[in-house]
């Protein structure tokens, strides 16, 4: 569902009159999430633990179905039905979203034998899940696709980098793989200098991607600095994916996105259907504009400490 950062006991706080209608709400929103350069929005939505789980405002890609009972555990091996073929190892399902007593996130670590000769067809395909926390009955659904995925090169010779979306409320998987350097740097790049293991790969090609466990990485919350362990090859990765979830709980959300929020509102209110025009003009029918945006310098700078960061 798209974001909607205040609800009707904010609008006397606020200023706002009680006749503001959930449309002009997520309107605004909407225009927030899109000036933060944040499409997965602000706010996610608890596991049945209490702990961060999803993202609120995104929908499944695809959802998935079990074919059988999910019962607790780690490196837990169930059957999905419906076909695997747009599922990675590292990505994260959401286990009976529908549920919130027992609704988690939990990793892919694994498929089983014979994937590629079944993918997209009726048989039932196997898939290893990292940690499963509840027990699920069945018929229990795994949406895909609602937490923030990203993808990050990571600097020559160190395992640091940062994520975009602060704050970083929690990570959930990883993979990383290897590649080689560029024109000259290719004989020193560091895959080859570590171990025989990792020279010997010259021959057959850089290794695809391989989950690596969140627990064995650190990150700054705040900030979104990361520090992602070394790989299989004792040697660090050159590029990862990371499966996250940033933001705030929705009775969490900073006053300044409220304020914000409730400027675009009354700036789309305060202005004519044609927009904020400053001048008009019958002869030669000219229009002028007092800006081509509803955020005033005011809004944007409530807004400013959550965009994203979105440098390498």
């Amino acid at each position: 569902m798209p974001s909607s950062y205040l609800t009707s006991g904010d609008f006397a706080t606020y200023g706002l009159p009680s006749t503001t209608s959930a449309a002009q709400v997520t309107t605004a929103s909407t225009l927030i999430d899109l000036y933060l350069k944040r499409p997965d929005g602000l706010v996610w939505s608890p596991d049945g633990t209490g702990a961060p789980g999803w993202m609120a405002a995104k929908a499944p890609s695809i959802t998935y179905q079990a074919a059988g009972p999910i019962e607790p555990g780690q490196n837990v091996v169930i059957e999905v039905t419906g076909g695997v073929a747009a599922l990675n190892i590292g990505d994260v399902l959401i286990l009976d979203r529908a549920n919130s007593a027992i609704a988690e996130p939990v990793a892919v670590v694994s498929f089983g034998n014979g994937l590629q000769s079944i993918a997209g067809v009726t048989p039932p395909v196997q898939v290893t899940l990292q940690n499963v926390v509840f027990s699920h009955p069945g018929p229990c659904t795994l949406d895909a696709g609602m937490t923030i995925k990203q993808h990050k090169f990571m600097p020559d010779g160190r395992p640091v980098t940062n994520l975009a979306y602060t704050p970083v409320a929690r990570l959930l998987a990883g993979q990383g793989r290897y590649g080689y350097g560029r024109r000259g740097a290719s004989s020193r790049y560091q895959v080859d200098e570590f171990n025989l293991l990792a020279s010997l790969s010259h021959f057959g090609g850089p290794p695809v991607w391989e989950f690596f466990p969140v627990i064995n990485t650190g990150v700054d919350f705040e900030t979104g600095m990361l520090w992602v362990p070394a790989g299989v090859m004792l040697a660090y990765y050159s590029e990862i994916n990371l499966w996250y979830v940033g933001g705030f709980p929705a009775t969490g959300i900073p006053p300044e996105i409220k304020a914000a929020c409730v400027n675009i509102i009354q700036a789309q209110a305060a202005v004519p259907q044609m927009g904020a025009v400053k001048t008009y003009k019958a002869g030669d029918t000219a229009l002028e504009r007092f800006s081509a945006t509803v955020l005033d310098d005011d809004t944007k700078a409530l807004l400013a400490p959550y965009r994203a960061k979105l440098f390498v």
